[in-house]
C-alpha cells in the first residue's frame, strides 16, 4: 500500500538506538514514513534556525522546556524516559572499581585512556566533574573527546580504553561491556521529553507517535537500551 503520511522528527542521540527500534512498528501501523534527524541536544539547539518542517522534537527536558518558553514548541511536553551516566570498556577487560567516590577518582587517574563527548549533555557534565575533581590537567594527555555520536566508538577503534557517557549511548555500541554507573555522589540523571512544534500540520500523527512510546513493547525496548521509561 502506498505511504500517504510523512513525519519529521528531531531527536537527541541519547534515544537514537531505542527510537529506531520502536519506529518501524509505528510506521507500519500508521502507514507512514518517519524522517529522523539525530544529534546531541546542545548541537540541535544551536542549529535551531536551520529547522524546517519539523513536526516533533525529542530532547532533554530542559531543552524542551526552553523551546516551549520560546514559543517554538507546543505545551505540554511529554516526559519519555531517563538515563544515568556510566562507564564502558572493551568486552573481556578486567573491570575497575568505580562504586564509590574515591574509587571512581582513582579509576580516572589510573585509566590508560578515556573518551567522552565534547558537545553532548553527558560529556559537558563529565568535563565539569573532572574539573571539580582537579584532574583536568593530569587527564588531558590521555583524554579524547568526540564531537557528537558515541564515545564508545573510540573503544572499538582501539583509541580509548574506557568511555564515559549516558548509559543509552554506551549500550548502542556493539562489543562494549558496561563497567557500571557513576557513584551516587557524581551521578547525573537526564530526563528526555517530547513536544510538538508550533508549526506542525500533523498534530494528530505526531501526538500518536509520542503515545506509542508508552506501549509495553516500546517500554521494554527503552529498558534494553539503558533507559528508564516514565
Amino acid at each position: 500500500m502506498k505511504l500517504i503520511k510523512f513525519l519529521k522528527i528531531l531527536c537527541t542521540t541519547a534515544l537514537k538506538s531505542a527510537i529506531l527500534e520502536i519506529a518501524p512498528n509505528f510506521e507500519k501501523l500508521e502507514k507512514t514514513m518517519i524522517d529522523f534527524h539525530f544529534g546531541p541536544t546542545t548541537a540541535l539547539l544551536q542549529d535551531l534556525n536551520n529547522w524546517t518542517n519539523i513536526d516533533l522534537v525529542i530532547l532533554t527536558q530542559e531543552g524542551i522546556d526552553g523551546l516551549i518558553n520560546a514559543n517554538k514548541l507546543q505545551a505540554p511536553r511529554k516526559d519519555i524516559a531517563s538515563t544515568a551516566i556510566g562507564v564502558a570498556m572493551k568486552a573481556g577487560t578486567p573491570k575497575p572499581d568505580i562504586s564509590t567516590a574515591p574509587s571512581f577518582k582513582k579509576f580516572l587517574i589510573d585509566a590508560p585512556s578515556l573518551a567522552y563527548t565534547s558537545d553532548g549533555v553527558s560529556g559537558m557534565y563529565i568535563s565539569d566533574l573532572i574539573k571539580h575533581l582537579n584532574l583536568t590537567d593530569s587527564l588531558a594527555s590521555k583524554t579524547k573527546r568526540v564531537k557528537g555520536g558515541y564515545a564508545g566508538d573510540l573503544i572499538v577503534k582501539g583509541e580509548a580504553a574506557f568511555a564515559l557517557q549516558n548509559m543509552s549511548e554506551l549500550r548502542a555500541v556493539p562489543g562494549l561491556e558496561i563497567v557500571g554507573l557513576l557513584p551516587n555522589e557524581f551521578q547525573r540523571i537526564t530526563m528526555f521529553s517530547g513536544a510538538l512544534t508550533v508549526s506542525t500540520k500533523r498534530d494528530e500523527l505526531s501526538a500518536a507517535f509520542l503515545m506509542a512510546l508508552d506501549e509495553p513493547n516500546a517500554q521494554s525496548i527503552f529498558k534494553l537500551h539503558g533507559l528508564e521509561p516514565i
